[in-house]
């Protein structure tokens, strides 16, 4: 370890720096850290499947510094600094959590550079205090080829790179390095420009990219305005008025049927703005998901003549989880002389506001001139847009595929494509890697193409063509007051519009409803049930759930929870639905699920609160996976998650008394602190910790937990990792099986069944010693490299089965999960 000394003189001399020397001595210090990360010539500190997010949350925190080096003081921005966090975290010896460092003080990034370097017997004190001279008297680095300083370790820092597909990231630093430190600015100023969707993929993907874009990039001259309201509020007035002021008003009778989009030149600034004005009506709500995006502008119009603050909050908790950090300006249209007030300041200080405007659209021309010139000088000037870099190969296919789909060219204007079609336009424009530049262009929004629904081989090059086909079948189903669609009801839905929506599109919108966790596919087939639509009151009779013979938890929230919670989980527990006597008890706002194992559980929706309830011989293991699919929903929302609490049985029974609800975090808390009870005061009584956290399988920070003679069990949260994936693996076992008999492919069918019997008696071994003498893996194996072997029969059978590819995919990668925590 680097002395106290050492960093106690980096810190005095820190004190003499600006904020900008800080920075750049932070960054150079963390630069020299880096290649220590692939010293032994290998990432596997990390899981295989996260080692991409981890090593560009790396290096994009050193160039989130170095780019902004005066804004950043001693750390770089929040995003850049928790993804780097995450990496330190993760990372399993002192190399990875010296180049993790990026983000940390300067004088920290200083210690764990000599320490990573110190395990190799290299000294980089003298060098890093000559440095921090330089920096102070603006000299250079004073390094002549510092890489070489490095020996073998360098070779294995490029080697491991190259070897996760990431050789792009090793000739950069190589650049640096023989630079003496000095930083290509056109470089960087691409990196930051890679929009979050490509970075969210990871280095490679970022790696490919950026190639792309040194080869010739285009500014994206392009935006989108989100208009979003209650119904009859005046968004369509205004997504009318925006482009054309003089436009004429809607009529009573006109709706937004589901979304409608318009094109709103900004010939000035040569900016094309794509106005998006999305239905109000309740029903549609669940939707937005899948047309809500970054990198937007957001106006809501709220209706003037109420003063009704709840719907406000509503929109724009909506715009947090989907919108991430897109702003919102509040537009309030007037019906009247009375001005309707609202706690602007206090708003935002929750949600990212760009401005409030009060006036009529209908009366107040020259307040409407107004705002569109705000919004216009918002568009123009907005960074998020303004540095937004496309590849110029990239730039032309999505021009020629513009072309295809000409919007003004009813009759000739293509929305969809083959895959086929699609890769003579990208080789025409030089594109090597032609399945990176469809998912790239994916992200972005250009065009849509669901990897899941392949088999279509359908490129959407209008997503209104989607959206329009979701929001017909959803109004539908609404208007007739059902809650289920057979796939020959599709004719019915579309006989006006068979010409765009044609009967054989009609299995693609049909799918397109299940992947996308719209609604489920009954046991009966071709036929969806949208839980959104079924009836908002529960069954008059529900299972009784005991305390002491049952377990709960519940998820509270302040805010009113996203309107597809609820019927996301329903969709993705639907084959649980509890059937009596041919009843389904499933309702809008909840539904009561069994396990096959002996347990029972009821999910409901109250009141901003999703609460879980379940009893029965295996309630402890099932509790773990509803609260595990409960997590992933609420994860993939932008906003404030709900809290997690637990219903803690008393010690002591008191008649009348509710029971008490203890948060995850108050418990996790105790744990980590070798707190072995909880005092809880209305009863008096001291609940053990270690009894709450096993009774609920609760999945601790660490995955540790502190038993009663203060050692260390990890038997929990390891038998919980492996219980979850090895049934979500055991689903898909079962479901490919049934698709191979359908295709009376009996014999492979027998042998994934027996797989999937095979994980079911596994499912009560507690450690991995158990696991591996059991042999139940090597079981698998042997049925896993099949099916990810594209010469093999089991794989070539597979592949001519409908949706067959996509399980086997889930297959592979849950076995990898389990293969990675048995290892």
């Amino acid at each position: 370890m680097a002395s106290d000394n050492f960093r106690d003189n980096v810190e005095q001399e820190l004190i003499k720096l600006n904020k900008e020397q800080v920075v750049q001595f932070a960054w150079l210090c963390a630069v020299r850290a880096l290649p220590f990360l692939g010293s032994e010539g290998n990432f596997n500190f990390w899981i295989k499947e996260n080692r991409q997010k981890h090593l560009f949350a790396i290096f994009y925190a050193l160039d989130s510094a170095a780019a902004n080096a005066a804004a950043y003081a001693a750390y770089a921005d929040d995003d850049a600094r928790a993804a780097a966090y995450a990496a330190y975290a993760d990372a399993a010896d002192e190399d990875a959590r010296a180049a993790a460092s990026a983000s940390a003080a300067a004088a920290a990034a200083a210690s764990a550079a000599t320490n990573a370097a110190a395990k190799y017997n290299i000294d980089l004190k003298d060098i890093i205090i000559q440095n921090l001279n330089n920096i102070k008297s603006n000299g250079g680095w004073g390094d002549e080829n510092p890489h070489e300083l490095y020996g073998n370790i360098w070779n294995n820092f490029q080697k491991t790179l190259e070897a996760e597909n990431c050789a792009y990231w090793g000739r950069l630093y190589q650049n640096i390095f023989s630079t003496g430190f000095e930083l290509d600015k056109e470089a960087l100023e691409r990196h930051m420009s890679v929009p979050k969707e490509i970075r969210e993929q990871g280095a490679t993907k970022v790696a490919n990219y950026l190639e792309e874009l040194e080869k010739g990039a285009t500014r994206l001259n392009e935006a989108r305005i989100i208009i979003l309201g209650d119904k009859g509020s005046g968004k369509t007035c205004l997504a009318r008025r925006l482009p054309n002021p003089k436009a004429d008003m809607t009529t009573t009778e006109e709706s937004t049927a589901g979304v409608d989009t318009t094109i709103w030149e900004l010939k000035k600034d040569n900016i094309n703005v794509r106005i998006w004005d999305f239905a109000g009506h309740t029903v549609t709500h669940a939707v937005h998901r899948f047309f809500l995006s970054e990198r937007c502008l957001y106006i809501i119009v709220y209706h003037g003549r109420t003063d009704e603050r709840k719907r406000l909050n509503y929109w724009l908790d909506h715009i947090k989880n989907y919108g991430g950090d897109s702003e919102a300006i509040i537009l309030v249209n007037k019906h009247d002389p009375h001005r309707v007030k609202i706690p602007i300041n206090t708003l935002k200080d929750k949600y990212k506001i760009a401005g409030d405007h009060y006036f009529s659209i209908r009366d107040d021309s020259k307040d409407l001139e107004s705002f569109r010139n705000v919004v216009a000088d918002y568009i123009k000037n907005k960074p998020s847009w303004e540095k937004q870099l496309l590849p110029k190969s990239y730039y032309s296919v999505k021009e020629k595929l513009e072309d295809i789909f000409d919007k003004d060219d009813k009759e000739n204007g293509q929305e969809y494509i083959t895959k086929e079609d699609f890769n003579k336009i990208a080789k025409a424009n030089d594109i090597d890697n032609v399945d990176e530049l469809l998912k790239d262009l994916h992200f972005l929004g250009v065009s849509l193409w669901y990897d899941k629904m392949k088999e279509y081989d359908m490129l959407i090059l209008n997503p209104e063509w989607i959206s329009h086909g979701v929001y017909k079948i959803i109004n539908w189903v609404s208007n007739n007051k059902k809650f289920d669609i057979s796939l020959k009801d599709f004719a019915l839905v579309f006989h006006n519009d068979l010409t765009r929506f044609p009967v054989e599109k009609h299995e693609f919108l049909f799918d397109f409803m299940k992947h996308y966790e719209l609604a489920y596919e009954t046991r009966k087939g071709k036929c969806l049930i949208i839980p959104h639509l079924l009836n908002e009151d529960r069954p008059a009779k529900l299972p009784y759930f005991q305390v002491g013979e049952s377990l709960m938890l519940r998820y509270k929230a302040e805010q009113p929870l996203p309107p597809d919670t609820i019927s996301r989980f329903i969709v993705r527990h639907n084959q649980e639905i509890k059937n009596e006597n041919s009843d389904y008890k499933v309702w809008r706002y909840g539904v009561i699920l069994e396990d096959g194992k002996g347990s029972t559980a009821m999910v409901r929706e109250d009141d901003r609160t999703i609460s879980v309830s379940v009893k029965g011989r295996t309630k402890t293991n099932y509790i773990s996976a509803l609260r595990e699919t409960l997590n992933d929903i609420f994860n993939s929302y932008q906003s404030d998650k709900p809290e997690l609490q637990y219903r803690i049985e008393h010690l002591t029974s008191k008649a009348g008394k509710e029971p008490i609800w203890l948060s995850e975090d108050v418990i996790i808390n105790h744990n980590q602190a070798k707190k072995l009870e909880f005092y809880e005061s209305y009863s008096n009584q001291y609940i053990p910790i270690k009894l709450i956290i096993e009774n609920l399988n609760i999945n601790l920070a660490g995955g540790t937990i502190i038993t009663a003679g203060g050692n260390v069990d990890n038997s929990i949260h390891n038998n919980s990792y492996f219980y979850n994936c090895n049934i979500g693996l055991q689903g898909s076992l079962n479901e490919l099986a049934q698709l191979l008999k359908e295709g009376e492919n009996e014999e492979e069918a027998i042998k994934l069944e027996n797989a999937a019997k095979a994980l079911e008696q596994a499912e009560q071994l507690k450690t991995k010693e158990e696991v591996k003498k059991k042999g139940v893996l090597n079981r698998l194996k042997r049925l896993v490299v099949d099916l990810g072997d594209e010469n093999s029969k089991l794989y070539k059978t597979v592949k001519g089965i409908k949706h067959g590819v996509s399980i086997a995919h889930d297959i592979v990668k849950a076995y990898n999960n389990i293969a990675q925590w048995a290892a």
